[in-house]
């Protein structure tokens, strides 16, 4: 069974009723566990301190409340999210659905298949960080850097 990361379990407890039921589902198949599982980890999230409300965040954060506590990298928006991908074997995909000639030379640069933050669908990309990464599925926007 693989753990589900945080990010996932947060942004499952801002829904409710018939889309958490939903979402938990995904995640059991994304992630090989089970309910119970989630819903521990759920219920494990719920009773740790907000992080926005303790004393380190805000010594790390400016009068707008912007996170100063990591470095800017040139062309990256700081404005997008920044996540650690969820690595999946590419082997057990097939990248090859456009046979131009400009597809074959994208997918020669194609080095790992990670899964969408947002809704789960495997995605090719080189193992360049920081990226930023729109996914075609869902079109939701993010930038990884690790």
């Amino acid at each position: 069974m693989g753990a589900v990361p945080d990010h996932e379990i947060a942004a499952l407890r801002a829904l409710s009723g018939y889309d958490q039921m939903l979402e938990i589902d995904r995640l059991c198949r994304t992630y090989g566990t089970d309910e119970a599982s989630i819903r521990t980890a759920m219920a494990a999230v719920a009773s740790t301190p907000d992080p926005v409300t303790s004393p380190a965040y805000a010594a790390s954060t400016n009068e707008a409340g912007w996170d100063t506590s990591h470095k800017s990298v040139p062309g990256i928006d700081a404005s997008t999210p920044s996540a650690a991908p969820t690595m999946v074997d590419k082997s057990q995909f097939r990248f090859e659905y456009d046979p131009t000639r400009e597809a074959a030379q994208r997918r020669e640069q194609v080095s790992q298949a990670i899964l969408c933050p947002a809704c789960g669908v495997a995605l090719g990309i080189p193992d360049v960080r920081p990226i930023k990464v729109t996914c075609p599925s869902c079109l939701m926007e993010t930038t990884f850097t690790h």
